[in-house]
């Protein structure tokens, strides 16, 4: 960890960044209109409206490759996308060259699971009939990361032909019931993520459904037959012990498994400006490339 990250996270813990993230999460604020930074219209861009939602795919102008990425933000299904997601978007569909596309999923707590995997699922099928010759993957951080290894069980569940050929998660939120015991240990190391916060987001969003149900916690979901996924997370975070026991269950099925953590790292520090994002995010283009 070099200065600047270690000045960084000074910063967090002097600032009380947990108690802004909490605040953040717990009184999420609304965009009155969708919106990406402007300097992403230099490549191309396709739109389209689902369930009053949008569904934006970035690509290359000189793209050949038939890989395609959809990505799920994180943001404890409460808050919007932030900017430093719209750095990673920029940065994969630059070095890949591939098709990226962000959906705006429904958030709590206006909106519950099943709204969320109703949009999601629809998006997934017409980006599927748009182009019927690429190879998806998909991509989530945080609370993104779940929801994206959530649907990809939703989707081997229905035996739906075009699943994901492989599955990305960035510090991915498993288990919404937060009821591993070594997560209250973590949280102490943790400067950004509060338990106490996240169960109430996860009270919002699973619309009295069993927090252990699978479709939401998917750490308790059959893990064969999802081709391949791959487990990104900071040894700081609150997610760790959750994400150690996916490793340990996706071992022991039929899927692959790459699984990296970063030592002294903080919760998505992919979106952090230090030096440690550009290693993750070489990891990250890696695995999908």
């Amino acid at each position: 960890m070099d200065a600047q990250t270690k000045f960084t996270f000074f910063l967090l813990k002097l600032v009380n960044a947990k108690k802004m993230a909490s605040k953040m999460m717990l009184q999420a604020k609304r965009s009155r209109k969708f919106k990406f930074p402007r300097r992403l219209k230099k490549y191309k861009v396709d739109e389209f409206i689902v369930h009053r939602r949008n569904v934006v795919t970035f690509s290359s102008h000189s793209s050949t490759t038939n890989k395609h990425i959809v990505f799920l933000h994180g943001g404890g299904y409460t808050v919007e996308v932030q900017k430093n997601h719209w750095w990673m978007v920029e940065q994969i569909v630059k070095k890949l060259e591939c098709k990226f596309s962000f959906i705006e999923y429904p958030l709590a707590p206006e909106h519950n699971y099943k709204k969320a995997h109703t949009m999601l699922a629809e998006a997934y099928t017409q980006l599927c009939h748009k182009h019927p010759n690429d190879t998806f993957y998909l991509l989530g951080d945080s609370a993104g990361g779940g929801f994206c290894l959530a649907f990809a069980q939703t989707l081997r569940n229905i035996q739906f032909k075009r699943r994901p050929k492989k599955i990305a998660l960035l510090s991915p939120w498993l288990d919404l019931s937060i009821s591993n015991t070594d997560i209250k240990k973590q949280e102490t190391l943790d400067l950004i993520l509060s338990a106490k916060t996240l169960q109430k987001c996860a009270a919002w969003f699973s619309d009295d459904l069993d927090l252990k149900a699978p479709i939401l916690s998917p750490l308790y979901g059959n893990m064969n037959d999802l081709n391949s996924v791959a487990v990104f997370i900071g040894t700081c975070e609150l997610f760790l012990p959750d994400c150690r026991l996916l490793k340990q269950k996706t071992e022991a099925s039929n899927t692959s498994i790459i699984y990296k953590e970063y030592e002294g790292m903080q919760h998505d520090f992919i979106i952090f400006p230090i030096k440690e994002r550009h290693i993750i995010l070489h990891d990250v283009l890696e695995y999908l490339a």
